[in-house]
């Protein structure tokens, strides 16, 4: 049975556009992306709460949590519709850009490292 969105576009495409990319492995790559760029932020909070910034450390919290989170959602097999997996991309993009912004505002080497892999996955979450 087919549906259509608010937009008028049938439902049932979205969602085997989105079997198909999960049945190929379509995701595999995002994931990486979005699980290099939780890694990054994690070791920089870290790091950045021995060292007093605080900001830095909360920002790059969030952004590895939603990062996480997200790998999750788009590593199971089961699939989603195109404006879901649409909506998680642009909120991992936006984090992403927030973060590695706070993260250029310090000369620190774990910061450097943090905002490569938060750039680098915003772009891989914007070209989705």
């Amino acid at each position: 049975m087919q549906g259509h969105d608010d937009h008028g576009h049938d439902s049932s495409d979205d969602l085997g556009t989105r079997e198909e990319h999960a049945r190929t492995g379509g995701w595999a790559a995002h994931v990486a992306h979005l699980e290099a760029c939780a890694a990054a932020c994690r070791d920089c909070a870290r790091a950045d709460r021995q060292e007093g910034m605080d900001d830095c450390a909360a920002m790059c919290e969030a952004c590895a949590e939603l990062c996480e989170a997200t790998a999750r959602i788009l590593a199971r097999e089961a699939p989603l519709p195109d404006d879901a997996v649409r909506a998680l991309l642009a909120a991992c993009a936006a984090i992403c850009r927030a973060c590695a912004a706070e993260c250029r505002k310090h000369d620190a080497e774990h910061c450097r490292r943090c905002a490569e892999a938060c750039e680098s996955c915003a772009e891989a979450c914007e070209a989705a």
